[in-house]
């Protein structure tokens, strides 16, 4: 059960594996047109893209770009450094046509800041493409690499609430 859909995404993580056009490439050869792409929680770019030039364009290229928000930040991802070829831990098969994915990137901000970040992919595949894609990573590093937000203790020493 779910080998079909299994062998499809893991040969589009074995097509991510060249320069920025492979990559692309690989995007548009296993992405349906249609497809979507959910980060899970609260960053600049969590939320759900639908269609693969939205998942392309302002998800994926926001990574490098940033928020592009005025004064000294300096955002997203270095393309000097690059991203390097994702770390597969695992692909299994699910029920319903979905596989999960297990893997570690290879990064560094345009802060100077690695990003070393884990991801559990849940991905669903239709047609022999990629319908979807939820994203469950450490969004707090996101924050610090990608949006050059430093996360600090909020200080405070006594409960807000009553009991």
């Amino acid at each position: 059960m779910g080998s079909k859909e299994k062998q499809v995404v893991q040969d589009w993580l074995a097509a991510t594996r060249g320069d920025a056009d492979e990559v692309n490439g690989a995007f548009v050869k296993y992405f349906h047109p249609d497809a979507t792409w959910t980060l899970i929680g609260s960053t600049p770019i969590s939320g759900t893209y639908h269609g693969l030039e939205s998942i392309q364009n302002d998800f994926l290229g926001a990574n490098f770009r940033g928020e592009e928000r005025e004064g000294p930040s300096v955002q997203g991802l270095s393309q000097e450094y690059g991203i390097k070829p994702l770390e597969v831990e695992d692909v299994l098969s699910l029920e319903d046509d979905r596989v999960v994915v297990f893997c570690r990137s290879d990064g560094m901000g345009r802060n100077g800041v690695a990003y070393n970040n884990q991801y559990c992919w849940i991905v669903t595949v239709r047609d022999g493409k990629i319908a979807s894609m939820v994203e469950f990573c450490d969004t707090a590093l996101i924050e610090r690499v990608q949006f050059d937000k430093k996360i600090v203790p909020a200080g405070t020493t006594v409960p807000v609430y009553a009991r």
